[in-house]
């Protein structure tokens, strides 16, 4: 079983990636690092967790990808988000600020509601 951490990440990987990507164009590192660096490294995504989750928004239409070259020799691939992307952005949005609202609305109460209480005993 998935640690705590890792799975709330896998569940958030493509919401914060669609969301940088809404900001402008980036690459796999760049992604990484600013995921990491944004986050105060509380959320870091490896390649593992990473690529396959971009492959699956390339799939999806979510994203596109191009080939650039960088010096004489290196190329980088650069994601963009797509219309359906920013689609997607805004419903996972909208999903997310609905369950952890939920939660922290569980997380606050300090005794169980009352009837649920009574109908225990």
């Amino acid at each position: 079983m998935a640690s705590g951490k890792n799975y709330l990440k896998y569940g958030t990987v493509e919401m914060v990636v669609l969301f940088l990507l809404d900001k402008g164009d980036l690459y796999g590192y760049q992604l990484s690092s600013y995921l990491d660096t944004m986050s105060e490294g509380y959320f870091t995504v490896n390649e593992s967790t990473l690529y396959p989750t971009l492959y699956r928004m390339i799939d999806s239409g979510y994203i596109t990808d191009r080939i650039e070259t960088v010096g004489r020799r290196r190329t980088r691939v650069y994601y963009s988000i797509t219309e359906k992307g920013r689609e997607r952005l805004s419903l996972i949005l909208a999903e997310y600020t609905r369950t952890t609202a939920g939660i922290q609305k569980i997380l606050s109460c300090d005794t169980l509601p009352e009837e649920e209480q009574r109908s225990e005993e």
